[in-house]
């Protein structure tokens, strides 16, 4: 159950909370657990930031750090990668 949930909900939400506001006690734990920036946490799963940066600088060392070769098997742009390589504190 999400916060969307309730939105689309409202009668429910307001039968769960006895006050005007929502408070963190009326969501169930899974929710309340799932804090912002969480998600690396939950069943082992990873951000797609982490995901790329992974990915780039396994294609970069792949590559023996030739720019357009790892662009170019990436799929993306040369200035793409050089930005995403700077992004990431990448060699």
């Amino acid at each position: 159950m999400s916060a969307r949930w309730f939105f689309s909900h409202p009668s429910r939400g307001a039968a769960i909370a006895k006050s005007d506001f929502l408070e963190p006690e009326h969501f169930p734990e899974s929710v309340r657990s799932a804090a912002p920036g969480a998600a690396s946490s939950v069943a082992g799963l990873r951000s797609l930031e982490e995901v790329e940066r992974e990915v780039i600088a396994a294609t970069l060392e792949a590559t023996h750090y030739q720019i357009s070769r790892s662009a170019e098997a990436l799929g993306i742009s040369r200035k793409t990668l050089l930005e995403k390589r700077k992004k990431y504190g990448l060699k």
